[in-house]
């Protein structure tokens, strides 16, 4: 038997309840906090999006200096020069491709069910509808080249 009080049960229970409660009630908001950025990271990597964000990134290289554009197609595609190139981009079927001088067939943007394309006011704006029913708009201001 045990006569020190280091060795006694008395109210071990009761403080052992207390701190594992304290433990709880610390990591809780941990783990809240776990499930939030895990949510906001499946959706960072979510393919439709990352494919949005390489479009429009390669989208905006070809509006950078242009002599000319014009949207093309009905408001389905669109046309830039800059210097001897010429460019068209537009929905063919369900993808945005990309032609050069009318040739060419280069896929910018794929599972897409409706495009169009606005030119106002310097600014250029494009609304994807893709199969899946998600819907980006994205606007650009174009620079055009006056020598």
């Amino acid at each position: 038997m045990c006569r020190s009080l280091m060795c006694s049960q008395k109210g071990f229970t009761f403080l052992s309840s207390l701190t594992e409660l304290m433990i709880l009630l610390l990591l809780l908001p941990l783990i809240t906090l776990f499930f939030l950025v895990a949510g906001s990271i499946s959706e960072a990597l979510d393919p439709k999006q990352l494919e949005w964000e390489l479009f429009t990134a390669d989208f905006r290289s070809y509006l950078n200096d242009v002599e000319s554009i014009e949207v093309i197609n009905r408001g389905t595609g669109i046309r830039t020069v800059r210097g001897e190139d010429e460019f068209a981009i537009g929905q063919y079927e369900q993808l945005i491709r990309k032609q050069r001088f009318e040739k060419g067939h280069e896929i910018m943007l794929t599972g897409v069910k409706e495009c169009r394309f606005e030119l106002q006011d310097g600014y250029l704006a494009v609304r994807v509808i893709f199969t899946n029913g998600l819907e980006k708009d994205e606007q650009y201001a174009v620079t055009l080249f006056v020598e």
